[in-house]
């Protein structure tokens, strides 16, 4: 080979390095803004709770997300390929879901990016609707994401808080 065609070839891969290089930067500055509006839609939606910084935390309740395996019926998108983008620590919403034809009390399990991932278990949602209606916060955080049998099953951790002040110190 000529000096020209290794000088051809080396700028090639130069070029092809330098794309990947700008590729990678817009995909940090894409998940970085996503981070960012996610954090400002959580602050946005922690607004519509009175404030618990004075209030004592009760033991987490844990529990599983229900419905997880059926299709979003305004969106048609699956629940499970919505899941596969989740992680383990992302905090969640708590939308009590009004016109829902099976339960009243339903409560949506969504992420901060409106996407829902299913819903409370009826045996809670009664409690945490009450609560969500009285303008107390329920933080929903997820535990586990794990494979059963063919499906992804989400697992949450819910933190509710006393009524009742903390005791000074």
């Amino acid at each position: 080979m000529s000096l020209t065609n290794w000088s051809i070839i080396i700028a090639v891969i130069i070029i092809f390095i330098f794309f990947l290089r700008l590729k990678n930067k817009s995909k940090k500055q894409a998940l970085k803004k996503q981070e960012e509006e996610a954090k400002k839609k959580y602050q946005l939606y922690l607004k519509r709770f009175n404030d618990v910084s004075n209030l004592k935390k009760l033991e987490p309740q844990i529990t599983k997300v229900a419905g997880t395996k059926y299709d979003n019926e305004d969106t048609g998108v699956n629940r499970q390929e919505i899941i596969k983008k989740t992680k383990e620590g992302e905090l969640l919403m708590l939308l009590p879901d009004e016109l829902n034809r099976f339960d009243s009390s339903a409560i949506k399990v969504v992420r901060l990016n409106d996407e829902q991932i299913g819903f409370l278990d009826m045996d809670i949602s009664v409690e945490v609707k009450s609560r969500l209606k009285s303008q107390s916060l329920v933080e929903a955080k997820i535990l586990k994401i794990y494979k059963e049998k063919d499906n992804f099953e989400v697992e949450i951790a819910l933190q509710r808080y006393s009524r009742k002040l903390k005791q000074p110190l």
